[in-house]
């Protein structure tokens, strides 16, 4: 299902107050699995495409530009101002209760330009159907401990899965929104450039690099949210009967919504987006109760939100 917007009044609404009560979201205890018997089978062929590199010439990274292999204990990521921190950022977002939250999102490769790729629960409440909407969406990429280097982009579509959308089923949690080109910067992809994605390849992968803004983890507590941090390692597919994905990663409450990339390169910058942090276990005060991250099985919802979102 898809939530639209003409994209004004968005930066006006978005003051540095806001922005700072802005929270994460919050995960249900023991979060459902809606699956009964065999998970929906994927009749769309496997999709893909390339990530890009800005239009514009970049500056040198900031940081070392080694160590990027972290494991499932996340590490900072130290290379602000290059990619791929310039195509992750922070979306802002207001709540069908009307308080403000955030997620992270990555700018995906689409033929809009404009389209970042993140978790359904962080544009719709999940379940409930049109009243579970979040509203003024806003992306902030590279954002660091307050400093937005790219500026602020505004939204002006947005889709999830009608399973997340219908059923809040932590299967579909994917979504999707398309942003505004800035009158000075032109095209978000043109300006920091795309992760590519590879969907409808399953669920078995090695070598992932995952990133967001985590403020809390499991056994951590040197999180903020202000900052951008990454796991790596293997994804495997959840069970028989359950097509999510598995990582050992981590990070929590903020990271909702940050890519999954699998063969990231730094020379180029970008990799291929075969997941998104989603969701995990936890207990009645969102304790996480093992390292374990998950992310919906990226395949036909995936593929249908995709095209959907980068044809408006």
């Amino acid at each position: 299902m898809v939530n639209k917007a003409d994209g004004k009044r968005v930066l006006s609404y978005w003051t540095e107050e806001r922005v700072r009560a802005a929270t994460p979201e919050p995960i249900p205890s023991s979060p459902p699995l809606i699956q009964k018997g065999e998970p929906p089978q994927n009749v769309l062929p496997g999709q893909e495409a390339e990530g890009s590199r800005p239009t514009r010439k970049l500056d040198q990274p900031i940081g070392p530009s080694a160590g990027i292999l972290a494991g499932a204990q996340a590490e900072r990521w130290q290379r602000q101002g290059s990619m791929p921190a310039i195509t992750i950022g922070k979306i802002y977002y207001v709540r069908n209760n009307g308080t403000p939250g955030y997620c992270s999102g990555s700018v995906i490769t689409a033929d809009n330009k404009n389209t970042v790729w993140t978790s359904g629960h962080c544009i719709h409440a999940g379940g409930g159907g049109e009243a579970n909407w979040y509203s003024n969406f806003m992306f902030v990429p590279d954002t660091d401990n307050g400093l937005e280097p790219h500026g602020r982009w505004t939204w002006r579509y947005a889709a999830t899965a009608n399973g997340w959308y219908e059923d809040g089923d932590w299967s579909y949690d994917v979504a999707a929104i398309a942003f505004n080109p800035q009158s000075q910067r032109g095209n978000l992809q043109d300006w920091v450039g795309s992760q590519g994605y590879r969907f409808g390849y399953g669920q078995d992968f090695t070598d992932i690099h995952a990133f967001g803004y985590p403020e809390d983890g499991y056994q951590r507590t040197d999180f903020t949210g202000d900052d951008l941090w990454y796991c790596f390692g293997d994804v495997s597919r959840a069970g028989i009967l359950d097509d999510r994905m598995h990582m050992d990663n981590d990070m929590f409450h903020g990271s909702s919504g940050g890519p999954w990339l699998q063969e990231l390169q730094l020379d180029r910058g970008w990799g291929y987006i075969i997941g998104a942090n989603s969701h995990r276990d936890v207990d009645d005060d969102q304790n996480p109760t093992s390292i374990v991250y998950k992310s919906p099985n990226h395949g036909d919802a995936a593929l249908n939100i995709y095209n959907d979102v980068t044809a408006n």
